[in-house]
């Protein structure tokens, strides 16, 4: 399983996941630069900048069953690498399966506000008002609020100037989730990631805003769907090298 994160977050996030997953899956979680291990570098401000090298790092764990999960940015991110590697023929449909969260379907323009254009700290403090997902002992930490604005920042502008190339449908299976509370996602934007299915769709919905997950009920109910997803994919004997930073 291939974790990649929401706008401004990391590795750590998912650090969590490690050992309810332990007996489904090896998890591997991206690390964007700009931020954590990579703070010294510049974040990336175009797709182009992440989707080419996410992908074919993650190819080299494409010779076993792969599972790729993202949550609102990352679920853009997500479904960019899963169509780059599947429209490449470096993964087969039947042995993949993207999993994408609090995030509308690709075709469809958020009405999530515009943030990228104000000042990188002023970004933290109105995603921190609209999420509750920041602690106030964070905010009130000014390195931690400078990293996270200059990453968070980049990250937006990616999303908020995506368009959306017209496609077939991806060959493998989709499972799209969301928060039935979600300030910025609507469930119709979410049930509409099944245009974009065409090897299977699954909805789940779950009580909680955009980080539903951040509970340890929410936490339970999505990491209870992940296992599941994991357990229909096929099983073949893993090797090759790891591309991502394992958790």
């Amino acid at each position: 399983m291939v974790c990649l994160p929401p706008a401004g977050g990391g590795v750590l996030g998912y650090r969590p996941w490690v050992e309810p997953l332990r007996a489904r899956t090896d998890l591997h979680a991206a690390s964007l630069p700009g931020r954590e291990y990579r703070v010294r570098e510049d974040p990336a401000r175009t797709l182009d900048e992440l989707i080419s090298p996410l992908a074919q790092a993650i190819a080299a764990l494409a010779d076993r069953p792969l599972l790729v999960f993202g949550h609102s940015f990352g679920a853009l991110l997500a479904y960019e690498v899963v169509d780059w590697l599947c429209a490449n023929y470096l993964i087969a449909p039947d042995v993949v399966h993207l999993v994408v969260s609090g995030r509308v379907a690709p075709h469809i323009t958020s009405n999530a506000p515009r943030l990228s254009h104000l000042p990188a700290r002023e970004v933290v403090f109105r995603v921190a008002e609209l999420h509750r997902n920041i602690p106030v002992t964070l905010l009130e930490e000014p390195d931690y609020v400078a990293m996270m604005g200059r990453a968070l920042q980049a990250d937006l502008q990616i999303t908020e100037n995506y368009t959306w190339r017209e496609r077939p449908p991806l060959p493998c299976p989709v499972t799209a989730l969301g928060g039935l509370s979600d300030p910025v996602v609507s469930v119709a934007e979410i049930e509409a990631w099944e245009r974009h299915a065409g090897g299977g769709f699954e909805c789940r919905l779950f009580p909680g805003g955009h980080f539903y997950f951040r509970t340890p009920a929410g936490q339970q109910s999505l990491l209870e769907v992940i296992a599941q997803c994991c357990a229909a994919l096929a099983v073949v004997s893993p090797k090759g090298g790891l591309a991502a930073r394992r958790l």
